[in-house]
């Protein structure tokens, strides 16, 4: 997992994992930044082959802490993996969801 920040987004590329391992994690970088007072989230799933139900559950954590400061958090270049399970889960009904980088950005704008 890596972590950027562009202006006021910033941009979390997630690597060939989001498990278990690493949902503790992205959820503890999340909390830290948000009491940074960033509310503006990407999350870069191009690297992505395998999320699972612990993955699903960090978004949706993190996403309400982050709604609670008015912030969102958007999810660029997910994989076919990811996407059919988004879409299995209905996550992507409450995860909007970008196919390039730049789009998810500038979506804050």
């Amino acid at each position: 997992m890596n972590i950027d920040k562009i202006g006021e987004v910033v941009l979390i590329t997630v690597g060939q994992r989001f498990d278990a391992v690493v949902a503790p994690k992205f959820k503890n970088e999340v909390k830290a930044l948000v009491e940074s007072s960033f509310v503006k989230f990407v999350v870069d799933m191009a690297q992505c082959k395998l999320i699972d139900s612990s993955g699903c559950g960090a978004l949706v954590a993190c996403l309400r802490i982050v709604e609670k400061n008015q912030g969102d958090i958007k999810i660029a270049r997910p994989s076919p993996q990811a996407r059919d399970l988004f879409e299995l889960t209905r996550l992507h009904r409450i995860l909007e969801m970008f196919d390039d980088l730049d789009s998810a950005i500038q979506s804050y704008a």
